[in-house]
């Protein structure tokens, strides 16, 4: 007898660059290594805003959202290691477990997942979501904005009773993804020089994991004054107003006397991606982790890339397995080391999904979250620009 499908609500995109529209779609039953959550929240990253304006391809109708955490409420016949009405946050890096990437790992290179992606389906099987007019993809292995979602029992990682869910949301990329590329794809030494280009909830991430690496000065790259000031509250030593052309000419200028040892690039624009190559010492490193639009190309002298020795590495996803870097992550917090629940700005309920892609889009706030719980209310920033709330940490 084939397992009866449920009826759930979702935030459906029809067309790159249109709003969301709110509606009941089915969800089938979980397959043998599958499991179904109840999401409570959802992190809204730039990421998601770039793959609703068509930034890259993705196949259409699609159910965006890479940032979840939720109570699990349905498990596959073959899964272990997790139970119904247990707290879990999701991640967009099952792998398939097998491959030789995954075996060391390191999933988000695995190549099936990454076909799976594309297609906008699971590792585990097709699209779990339908709507009226017929499939509806998933996107990025997990379709976070709706109320449930069905994902490979890989992607759904046990969290503690005490954590805030829309922390844990926005530990699922932001945090994972800026830390990871200080702590684990880089490795910061202690001691160093370094710069973090883009401020958002990605960048102050980065900035923590070099605090937590002992950097010795961590510069904040970014336009904005307030979120250089945030980005000095996670732990940077000063920032720069990285509009400013005549300070960024000067921090090109001395880049080969005196330029920094590492820099990470947490936005995907060119011209940032440039300076952070062109502001490292020779030998220094760049670590890129904001996402380009496709086929964009970005100009790099490669006479100085060659001469200086200097060193581009891409960071995706903290590179090293969510299952045994938000352990680690979750540490760091419960020693007092890193912040988390201080990176949520704003909490919108999903009908205002995009009143919170709009304040991504303008770089406001730090992280917005959608409250999928039936009560969701919006949050607003207190007066010192970083939101704070009654967590959500009730099943």
């Amino acid at each position: 007898m084939t397992p009866t499908p449920i009826v759930t609500r979702a935030a459906v995109l029809h067309a790159f660059g249109d709003p969301h529209r709110i509606e009941e779609v089915e969800l089938r039953a979980p397959g043998p290594d599958e499991v179904r959550v109840r999401l409570v929240a959802a992190g809204v990253c730039h990421s998601d805003v770039g793959a609703a304006d068509g930034e890259w391809g993705h196949p259409l109708p699609v159910v965006l959202g890479h940032e979840g955490a939720g109570v699990v409420e349905a498990v596959g016949a073959r899964v272990t290691g997790l139970r119904e009405g247990q707290r879990v946050m999701l991640s967009s890096a099952p792998g398939c477990g097998t491959c030789a990437h995954c075996l060391v790992g390191r999933p988000i290179r695995c190549q099936a997942s990454l076909a799976a992606m594309g297609d906008g389906r699971l590792t585990t099987g097709s699209s779990p979501i339908t709507g009226g007019r017929g499939p509806i993809a998933t996107y990025s292995l997990l379709a976070c904005f709706a109320e449930r979602a069905v994902v490979a029992a890989r992607s759904a990682i046990p969290i503690p009773d005490g954590l805030d869910l829309q922390t844990a949301a926005v530990v699922g990329c932001a945090v994972l993804t800026g830390v990871g590329a200080a702590i684990e794809t880089i490795q910061i030494p202690a001691g160093s020089r370094g710069a973090v280009i883009g401020a958002g909830g990605v960048g102050v991430n980065a900035v923590q994991g070099a605090r937590v690496r002992g950097a010795a000065e961590i510069v904040a790259l970014d336009p904005s004054p307030d979120r250089r000031e945030w980005a000095r509250r996670f732990g940077a030593t000063h920032g720069e107003d990285a509009a400013d052309p005549d300070r960024m000419a000067a921090l090109r200028a001395r880049a080969a006397e005196d330029g920094f040892d590492w820099t990470i690039v947490t936005v995907g624009v060119a011209e940032a991606i440039r300076l952070g190559v062109e502001i490292v010492r020779p030998g220094g490193t760049c670590c890129v982790v904001g996402l380009m639009p496709q086929d964009r190309p970005v100009p790099i002298d490669m006479l100085d890339l060659v001469t200086y020795e200097r060193r581009i590495v891409g960071s995706a996803y903290g590179s090293l397995t969510p299952a045994r870097l938000v352990p680690r992550i979750l540490a760091l917090h419960a020693s007092g080391a890193l912040l988390l629940d201080e990176l949520v700005s704003h909490s919108f309920p999903l009908e205002a999904i995009d009143e919170a892609f709009a304040l991504s889009r303008g770089a406001g706030g730090l992280r917005a979250v959608l409250d999928l719980t039936d009560g969701g209310r919006s949050r607003v920033p207190t007066a010192s620009g970083l939101g704070r709330s009654t967590p959500t940490t009730a099943p």
